[in-house]
């Protein structure tokens, strides 16, 4: 166990850069070892693969703590309950669950999810209108302690739901036991619908909710900006179909420093051809489907050096007009998005701090260059807030603090049950001091 001078890291999006030591364990032991060395100065942060795109998983002039070697899964068939170590991925407990016919329930848009980010996050999914978020799935979890206590908690605890959406800063997960399900095959029957304007995509995917268990839809945010796009719904099927896994290594987009091939003029041209593409009326593989991007490694850079943002929020029901707002504000700007993605919600979760609930969920990617996009998204912000919206905290690179309160009206219980797990103060991140969370 060595913790490392400073070195610099940069979440997914690589708008953010920061100088952290590190240090990794593979060992409940050596967890404990290297939190006994940490200074509550800039504290310690668990880490895993880094996906998300922000500051969340940066903690500049502290340590971050690597766990993606505690990676193990076990899996009772019987009772279809797995346990896996807190560096397992979302991909890893796929293979391992498909092996005996099971599946986690609930799945993000990429495999390279530790188990640990999965509850920071209480990531979601296409299937959230009928199966909730991550947290839906846990039976338990094991917690370092900044006190170097190890601890399991359950759903009848106020711990395991501060931890679950909580971002890291209650204390590092260990290990989840899960539960799984069921599955035929390792294929999905996927039904795609071509649509010409956000009413009619609307109408399909709350429309389809009783009838497919994965809905989501590709808008296109680009040219005229009205909401055309592809309806994707999915349900499991019993056809074994022959694939790669989408998260096995593919092809590498490399980072030329200086470019960004995303251009209002290169996304135009990318929606349109996604638009008129062949729809898909069939069976598909299952990863492949739920991680779409995944077959392209570091896809990432095609921002180039100056790194975008991902902007993600959820609207309740009956206030759809606010979409058009953001519409006609970023076609002003020319600010076209690569990804456009609108999901509708179903149940929230007990935790204080997680994203999903009942409403509309659209998620943009925007190069940090476009001039006036901060500008606008600090107003649109407002205008959300006074919707009743929010935004998704692990995804977020710029919003107010001051609107956190606003948009997450229990923060302050989340605040109290944090102080008691972590009284030292030691669980850090750059999100944390910037959002004032802590």
């Amino acid at each position: 166990m060595q913790i490392t001078d400073p070195v610099l890291t940069s979440g997914w999006g690589n708008n953010f850069h920061s100088l952290s030591s590190r240090a990794s364990a593979s060992t409940v032991a050596e967890a404990q070892e290297i939190l006994a060395k940490a200074s509550t100065a800039r504290g310690l942060l668990a880490t895993g693969l880094h996906r998300s795109y922000g500051d969340s998983a940066l903690n500049s002039g502290g340590t971050l703590l690597d766990l993606t070697s505690m990676n193990h899964i076990r899996i009772d068939r019987a009772s279809r309950i797995a346990v896996a170590g807190a560096g397992a991925t979302i991909a890893d407990l796929e293979k391992a669950a498909l092996a005996q016919s099971l599946f986690p329930p609930i799945v993000p848009g990429t495999g390279y999810v530790t188990m640990g980010g999965a509850v920071a996050a209480d990531i979601h999914g296409k299937s959230h209108h009928r199966t909730g978020s991550f947290s839906a799935s846990l039976r338990r979890m094991t917690l370092l302690l900044s006190s170097g206590e190890v601890v399991d908690y359950t759903p009848k605890d106020v711990e395991f739901w501060a931890t679950v959406g909580g971002l890291g800063l209650t204390g590092t997960l260990l290990e989840v036991e899960l539960e799984l399900r069921e599955v035929t095959s390792n294929s999905v029957f996927v039904l795609e619908k071509r649509v010409k304007n956000l009413e009619e995509m609307i109408t399909i995917l709350a429309e389809s909710d009783s009838d497919f268990e994965h809905t989501v839809a590709w808008i296109d945010l680009s040219g005229d900006y009205r909401g055309r796009g592809v309806v994707s719904l999915g349900n499991y099927c019993a056809k074994q179909v022959k694939s790669k896994e989408a998260t096995s290594k593919g092809p590498t987009l490399p980072s030329i420093a200086g470019k960004n091939f995303i251009t209002p003029l290169s996304v135009r041209a990318f929606n349109e051809i996604w638009y008129r593409k062949p729809l898909k009326n069939g069976e598909s593989s299952l990863t492949k489907y739920m991680h779409p991007l995944d077959g392209i490694n570091r896809w990432n850079n095609i921002y180039g050096t100056p790194g975008f943002l991902q902007y993600q929020f959820v609207i309740d029901v009956g206030k759809e007009q606010i979409f058009e707002r953001l519409f006609a504000g970023l076609r002003a700007l020319k600010a076209a998005s690569f990804l456009g993605v609108l999901k509708k919600f179903g149940e929230r979760s007990a935790a204080p701090l997680s994203f999903p609930r009942p409403g509309w969920t659209l998620t943009l990617d925007y190069s940090t260059s476009i001039p006036g996009l901060e500008k606008f998204l600090q107003e649109f912000d407002e205008e959300l807030v006074a919707a009743g919206g929010r935004i998704y905290l692990i995804k977020d690179s710029r919003v107010d603090p001051a609107l956190i309160p606003t948009m997450y009206p229990r923060l302050g219980e989340w605040r109290a049950v944090r102080d008691s797990m972590d009284p030292k103060g030691l669980w850090q991140s750059d999100q944390a001091r910037r959002l004032h969370l802590c």
